[in-house]
């Protein structure tokens, strides 16, 4: 049986032993069915010799753990670290530096975009992985000695991946993949405001700008009210639902029963407030209703614009000898043309500069984007 380190005492003195190493290998298990945020479940740590289960659930002081996962003497190991981040702030982890993402440096040598762990075992290694406990209750107590085991082999065979992969990586490309495990973080603190939320709905370009001013309403809403119960997004109304109550406008909660797919519970929870919220938006002056699209005499046209920019996109990589796929992904395209056209220029001031212009993109980008007249990007 692996033991589980439940105990403040016991996780500083882990840390204490391991504050030298080079190498720690890091996993996750949480549970994200219902809630906003993940649960976490267990931490898994292994640094080549020393391995640790940690439980989350009984630990309270983490300030020794924060210490390692910031110092940058200690090469933090993951596989597709994105939800991992996110659990490990839950904890107040927030700094991980330098990460290294394995799922990353396989983009980067050409294996695949987005392979999986257990693929990556058994290509280098040649050893299967069991995934049979994957969808395990990570926050059921007593954990299983057949969780702990597979938990534990996460780490143990994510360890020795690291030196394969780092000799495989050429010097750019892992000075690349180690910048942007910085920007990874960066990442998770350049959140859209409420406000600006409704820019992240599928095809909502292509509303008017009054149904753009109902659909605002209703995503800031739905985003601060998940927020404050932790539910999925999802759970409160998705995202069809918003933009099918944002070009219908209903007036009364009888009227919402007409919203394809539209359950009935939630006529019932929300009906009141969704009512009131598209009333607001409705009594808005054209002049506070987004635009679709502003500059539009600059403006080719959303998908034009897109096609453009991909285009552009993997010229640069090309050049560069970088897979397209990792230089940009859509969220980070659409992102950018928000931020050109789809808000106003005082408003551009509130928002996050996109990607394209932040560490190491920028200077691989910026020749080769034409930007708008009335868009600037500060040096830096």
């Amino acid at each position: 049986m692996i033991p589980l380190i439940s105990d403040d005492a016991t996780l500083a003195s882990y840390c204490q032993r391991i504050a030298k190493s080079t190498l720690l290998a890091v996993d996750t298990e949480f549970i994200r069915q219902s809630t906003l945020y993940p649960k976490l479940g267990l931490i898994q740590l292994y640094d080549g010799e020393h391995l640790a289960l940690v439980d989350p659930l009984t630990i309270t002081q983490w300030q020794p753990l924060i210490d390692i996962f910031a110092n940058v003497n200690t090469v933090k190991l993951l596989h597709s670290c994105n939800e991992d981040i996110e659990a490990f702030a839950t904890i107040g982890i927030t700094n991980i530096t330098p990460l290294f993402d394995s799922q990353l440096a396989c983009q980067l040598l050409g294996w695949g975009n987005s392979i999986g762990f257990a693929n990556l075992v058994e290509r280098i290694s040649g050893q299967l992985v069991d995934k049979s406990e994957t969808r395990a209750d990570w926050l059921a107590r007593p954990l299983a000695d057949k969780q702990l085991n597979y938990a534990a082999n996460d780490v143990l065979f994510l360890y020795p991946l690291y030196q394969t992969l780092k000799q495989e990586l050429n010097e750019q490309q892992l000075s690349l993949l180690l910048q942007e495990g910085e920007q990874l973080m960066l990442r998770k603190e350049q959140k859209l405001a409420p406000e600006f939320k409704y820019l992240e709905i599928k095809n909502s370009w292509l509303l008017t700008p009054r149904e753009l001013a109902v659909l605002r309403e209703l995503v800031s809403w739905r985003y601060q009210y998940a927020q404050q119960k932790d539910l999925a997004l999802g759970l409160v109304l998705k995202d069809a639902q918003l933009f099918e109550l944002a070009k219908r406008r209903p007036s009364t909660v009888e009227s919402l029963f007409n919203i394809p797919d539209l359950p009935a519970r939630e006529v019932r929870r929300h009906g009141q407030t969704v009512i009131q919220l598209i009333e607001q938006a409705k009594a808005l002056p054209p002049e506070d209703c987004p635009q679709r699209f502003y500059h539009q005499d600059q403006f080719i046209g959303y998908k034009q614009q897109v096609a453009a920019i991909t285009a552009i996109i993997k010229q640069a990589a090309e050049q560069q000898q970088i897979p397209a796929e990792f230089m940009s992904v859509k969220r980070q395209l659409h992102e950018f043309v928000n931020w050109c056209w789809r808000v106003s220029d005082q408003q551009r001031l509130a928002l996050p500069v996109p990607e394209y212009f932040q560490g190491w993109r920028r200077q691989y980008l910026l020749p080769f984007l034409t930007l708008p007249d009335h868009v600037t990007v500060n040096a830096k």
